[in-house]
């Protein structure tokens, strides 16, 4: 592991708020100094959690640093020794800063945070992900899976019963046509409760291909308005996008993240047990997803989740592409 050549220096102004020196987590982000003891009796506000935790050692290397806070500070800003960017949630309880160029693989990173009682620091690490891939990684038929309830909601995070109910199975991703400046990837379901993942050949497959390789080992790719048969029925999904990084060695697929807007209608179809459009979207919206008008036809209800923090494992073998549903020759309909 390496040092940053030039640490961060992340300096918030707190200027109606104190700092406790508690992680959520259990460990200490280190003594503030006494020099500002007198002021320090006002404090109220607190950081309650910050992203990556003091003594994380697999901070992903395109994530923000976040800082948490317990109640709104409008006077909160960020100063850095790299170029990056600040922004705050809309709540103002969420300080991000974001650097304009991803951190160094590997590398041991520390945060300075100024505020009313002193400059207490974090020390973090990131994780492998980013490094160079080794000359022995062959990009071609790489094959990777993951579930789409790993990793952690960015939005609808409430919604795990009904994503679960329709997203049940493992997606196989495969690396294809790799020679040139873009790659395709080639995307499957695969069956349900089965280890090691095997694909489902009664669903059909999603090649999204123009991947750009220009920021190898990080690949993102996207399609919109794709009808996919699947689970005994149709999956619309308006736009689904995905980014991640490959593991140097090629055997994982790390910083997954997705973002999906699934069709209502086709959802109903789906699963007939959730009731009616109407009951489908009543549902969704007490899960802080609510059912919104589709780009595409404005007439048609969609809804929007998406997820972070994934990591796709590495998988042998291979997918075949599938253009519909229910009609390869090894399609044996499942029970599920």
């Amino acid at each position: 592991m390496t040092t940053h050549p030039a640490s961060i220096c992340l300096c918030v102004a707190l200027v109606t708020g104190c700092f406790k020196n508690i992680d959520p987590g259990g460990s200490s982000l280190g003594d503030a100094n006494d020099s500002g003891a007198a002021s320090s009796i006002a404090c109220t506000t607190t950081i309650n959690k910050t992203q990556p935790a003091d003594g994380a050692v697999d901070h992903y290397y395109r994530d923000p640093i976040v800082f948490e806070l317990s109640a709104a500070d409008s006077s909160a800003t960020v100063v850095a020794d790299i170029p990056g960017q600040t922004t705050v949630s809309e709540d103002g309880q969420q300080v991000h800063f974001l650097p304009d160029e991803p951190l160094a693989p590997d590398t041991a990173y520390t945060v300075s945070l100024d505020y009313c009682r002193g400059s207490p620091a974090i020390s973090f690490s990131t994780s492998s992900y980013g490094a160079p891939l080794e000359p022995s990684t062959d990009l071609e038929g790489l094959l990777f899976s993951f579930s789409f309830s790993d990793g952690d909601y960015t939005i609808g995070e409430n919604a795990g019963e009904l994503i679960g109910a329709v997203l049940a199975r493992p997606l196989m991703i495969q690396l294809q046509g790799t020679d040139g400046p873009y790659l395709d990837v080639l995307a499957a379901v695969g069956k349900a409760d089965v280890s090691p993942v095997e694909q489902d050949t009664c669903s059909r497959t999603l090649l999204i291909n123009h991947v750009s390789q220009g920021e190898l080992p990080f690949i993102a790719g996207g399609i919109e308005d794709r009808v996919f048969g699947a689970h005994g029925g149709l999956l619309r999904f308006e736009s689904f996008s995905f980014t991640g990084t490959i593991a140097a060695d090629g055997m994982s697929l790390g910083g997954v993240t997705y973002d999906a807007i699934l069709g209502v209608e086709e959802l109903v179809a789906l699963l007939p047990g959730f009731g009616d459009e109407s009951a489908v979207c009543l549902l969704a919206e007490n899960l802080e997803i609510p059912c919104e008008p589709c780009a595409s036809d404005s007439s048609r209800s969609c809804i929007h989740f998406a997820a972070e923090h994934i990591t796709a494992g590495f998988e042998s073998g291979s997918v075949v592409e599938i253009d519909a549903a229910n009609v390869h020759e090894d399609c044996e309909p499942e029970s599920d």
